[in-house]
């Protein structure tokens, strides 16, 4: 029987890592953004951001405004860092208002633009473009999305694309084997990412994001390990909450990436990045609890379903993807 139960799980690790590699994700998830600043000259600035890579290939993604918009000043671009940012001037009559603003691209691929307009009154209009709303209609601020819905919405997003993420808050569900321990060590890891994402946001702390990377894909092989070893005597096993808050550290350095790519509001940074902790922190209890409602279906398809049993899966499949992101990321130092 665990014979078998051993060769399902190479095939599932191999199905999925084969999934998850970077050939079969090569859309990138990092967020875009689009800033447009009422000037004192009664002209706008437009700041454009793209994620893009080390080859200097950023998104296919363009930005297109209605016909009473007019670019007065030609395209500034340059790459700077992971991001293709463009900047540009445009002229209004009337104000943003009615204005419409459209993303190109969207619809072939999984990131997400954050629009944020300042009107001249110091007024903001915000939204979220993805590939189920690719333009938007600026109106009142009072009719737009709130900056409150836009950050919340990022932070959910971002956690429930993050496959790295929840495939290590996974291994930290099956880790804890009981209610109790589970509340101690996804409170740890909330408590631990908040904490520097909050310090690296906030331009506190500065880490490299590729050696961070590389990092959270091995906190995935550790576990992975650990819960194949199955030793009592583990601290992994033990006191699963340690663990949770060491490596939730890294991921909180992740998490502040995606900020580093939108940007905050220089008005309001400290809100604005509650906003997306909460965000994240929503999405993460939303995983949390579809596992376990997973799990206990699974339980009753399949009559006698463990934890025990379905060890050998669990570990072959995290620890299987998780090298495969880990040698992916150590290629581009």
């Amino acid at each position: 029987m665990m014979s078998k139960v051993l060769w399902h799980g190479r095939a599932i690790a191999w199905l999925i890592a084969v999934a998850l590699s970077p050939t079969a994700l090569a859309d990138d998830l990092r967020p875009a953004s689009l800033t447009i600043t009422a000037m004192d000259n009664g002209l706008y600035q437009v700041a454009w951001k793209v994620p893009a890579n080390k080859g200097r290939e950023r998104l296919a993604l363009d930005v297109e405004f209605d016909a009473s918009t007019r670019m007065v000043t030609p395209v500034r671009q340059a790459f700077v860092d992971a991001a293709h940012v463009s900047a540009w001037q445009i002229e209004r009559p009337g104000g943003l208002a009615g204005m419409r603003v459209r993303v190109n691209g969207l619809d072939a691929s999984y990131t997400d633009v954050l629009l944020r307009a300042t009107e001249r009154d110091q007024t903001v209009i915000s939204a979220v473009l993805n590939a189920d709303r690719q333009e938007y209609l600026l109106e009142d601020a009072g009719e737009s999305d709130s900056d409150a819905s836009a950050y919340v919405v990022l932070g959910i997003e971002h956690i429930l694309i993050g496959f790295d993420h929840l495939l290590f808050v996974a291994c930290l569900v099956y880790l804890s084997g009981s209610k109790r321990k589970l509340l101690w060590t996804i409170t740890g890891f909330t408590l631990a990412h908040s904490v520097t994402l909050f310090m690296a946001a906030l331009g506190w702390v500065r880490v490299p994001i590729p050696p961070v990377e590389a990092a959270i894909a091995l906190s995935i092989v550790f576990l992975a390990l650990e819960i194949a070893r199955n030793d009592p005597a583990s601290i992994s096993v033990r006191y699963p909450v340690l663990v949770a808050a060491s490596f939730g550290l890294l991921h909180g350095f992740g998490f502040a990436s995606v900020l580093a790519d939108i940007g905050l509001p220089p008005t309001d940074t400290v809100h604005a990045l509650l906003l997306f902790n909460v965000g994240v922190e929503a999405g993460q209890l939303v995983f949390v609890a579809a596992l376990w409602f997973a799990f206990h279906v699974l339980s009753w398809l399949f009559g006698g379903l463990s934890a025990e049993r379905t060890r050998p899966v669990v570990s072959y499949v995290a620890g299987s993807v998780a090298c495969i992101w880990l040698v992916t990321r150590l290629s581009v130092f």
